[in-house]
């Protein structure tokens, strides 16, 4: 459903109501900011406002690497920050560049925040979705506090926004330039996170379905909402072809560029995940936090039962294997052995996985899917919010941890409610908007990648779900009151 302009706000309320979702933000930013962890790790720090997560520098060394040496580093990132970082570091130093980034995610994080508001109007047909979508997106914690991280979530979130704007401003007006823009945007939402190559054939359907009746109408737009996207991959693959001998369309393999994934380190990994367990392991009670980072005195059970064992494999044999795992570490192991415990090590988990996909094979391919995507929507922690550890907090960061995880439950339940009723009234039409986030959330399910932040590519979309129905309901219910 796409309506009529004269259902959106005018221009100057547009305005006030963006000067209103940025002072939200800055709002979230300063908490962030000010109510921080003293103890947080220093190097861990950009300058006052920014924050490095695990990966920030697997993003911005390739930038200053080109800019020291005037070629991109590797192939293990995109360079979707390249288009915004680069110019910055041109008249800015690197933590003040980095600074600088923190401002731009909030600004166009508000920018897309009213967009998909505007977005909430063309598909719901009601103003009271536009102010649904601005009150719940300001309300929650979790899009503005990827804005204070230098990764690439704030930025793909926000490009991902806008391209569906765009595709959703053709549909109303047929303006061909405008499915350009949709193509571009959704482009830089790939080269910034990958998972996001998934809105595309989205988007295709979504033409089909407005020029169903015409199919040389839907070559056209199709084509021009693939030329972005296939123009940048294409000069991607090629530069990683000549500079590499590499036909590498996106990234290189996981194992190649994360420099901690050692073969053991791998094949323990894939076991975890395999028997469907949580491999994050900063995780507490997850299979990774107990082969990994759980203290040697920590006699707490690991996360493993019944379900998990094999014929050759109960508890015993995973309790030798991170033994032997850890033994790996201990620097007075000679070399040979070291590589024979090593090379026990790596076919001991890799025969374990195996025994477990013979043995149980309905979890292995449905039942721990499930067990992911439960453990992804409705996780057990907030991670992320840089404030100090439960018992050292005060009152107003227990507030904001506790609300941020309770609005983390609340948006996924609803927005699973939400099409779920969609389905049972068979809105087909709104149904297409509902399969694009929880698509990324199948897949990241699928492969068993629960990290938290992985669900902001669907955390907005889930808020327009909501903020729709609820203004459905609202309008029935008014006319309801009128006809009485």
């Amino acid at each position: 459903m796409m309506v009529e302009q004269s259902l959106l706000p005018s221009r100057r309320t547009l305005f006030n109501w963006f000067l209103f979702i940025l002072a939200a933000k800055v709002l979230w930013l300063v908490l962030f900011t000010a109510l921080r962890n003293p103890q947080w790790n220093p190097k861990l720090s950009v300058g006052t406002i920014g924050l490095y997560g695990g990966d920030s520098q697997t993003y911005y060394y390739p930038v200053e690497h080109l800019i020291e040496t005037g070629e991109y580093y590797g192939m293990c990132r995109m360079p979707g920050v390249l288009p915004v970082y680069w110019p910055l570091r041109t008249f800015l130093s690197e933590v003040n560049a980095q600074q600088a980034i923190v401002v731009l995610q909030v600004i166009f994080d508000s920018v897309a925040t009213l967009l998909l508001a505007i977005l909430a109007v063309r598909l719901f047909a009601s103003r009271s979705a536009f102010h649904a979508t601005i009150l719940l997106s300001c309300a929650t914690t979790f899009i503005a506090l990827r804005n204070v991280y230098l990764l690439s979530d704030s930025f793909c979130i926000s490009a991902l926004i806008t391209a569906f704007f765009f595709l959703s401003s053709y549909f109303q007006s047929h303006r061909k330039s405008l499915l350009l823009y949709a193509g571009l945007f959704v482009a830089w939402a790939v080269f910034l996170r990958q998972i996001t190559l998934l809105a595309a054939p989205i988007m295709g359907v979504m033409v089909l379905a407005h020029h169903w009746k015409d199919g040389k109408k839907t070559v056209q737009a199709g084509l021009l909402l693939a030329l972005p996207l296939v123009l940048s991959l294409g000069a991607w693959t090629l530069r990683n072809h000549i500079t590499y001998g590499r036909n590498v369309v996106l990234v290189a393999p996981l194992d190649e560029c994360m420099y901690n994934l050692t073969p053991e380190l791998t094949a323990i990994r894939n076991l975890i995940i395999t028997m469907g367990e949580d491999f994050q392991p900063w995780s507490k009670g997850g299979g990774a936090y107990w082969f990994f980072n759980q203290p040697v005195n920590d006699r707490t059970q690991g996360p493993f039962t019944e379900r998990h064992f094999t014929t050759g494999m109960h508890e015993g044999e995973l309790v030798q294997l991170r033994a032997d795992y850890r033994a790996l570490s201990d620097t007075l192991l000679t070399h040979s052995a070291h590589d024979s415990l090593q090379q026990s090590v790596v076919l001991r988990a890799k025969t374990f996985a195996e025994a477990y996909k013979n043995e149980h094979v309905w979890d292995y391919h449905v039942g721990n899917k499930i067990r992911f995507a439960q453990l992804f929507l409705f996780p057990g922690r907030i991670d992320d919010i840089p404030f100090p550890s439960v018992d050292k907090m005060n009152l107003v960061q227990k507030g904001i941890k506790a609300w941020s995880f309770v609005a983390l439950w609340l948006v996924h339940a609803l927005a699973m409610l939400v099409a779920a009723w969609w389905l049972i009234r068979k809105r087909s039409e709104l149904l297409l908007w509902a399969f694009l986030p929880f698509s990324f959330i199948a897949v990241l399910s699928y492969l068993g990648y629960i990290e938290q932040r992985y669900l902001a590519t669907s955390f907005p979309f889930f808020t327009l779900m909501i903020a729709g129905a609820f203004a459905q309901w609202k309008d029935r219910r008014s006319v309801n009151v009128q006809q009485r």
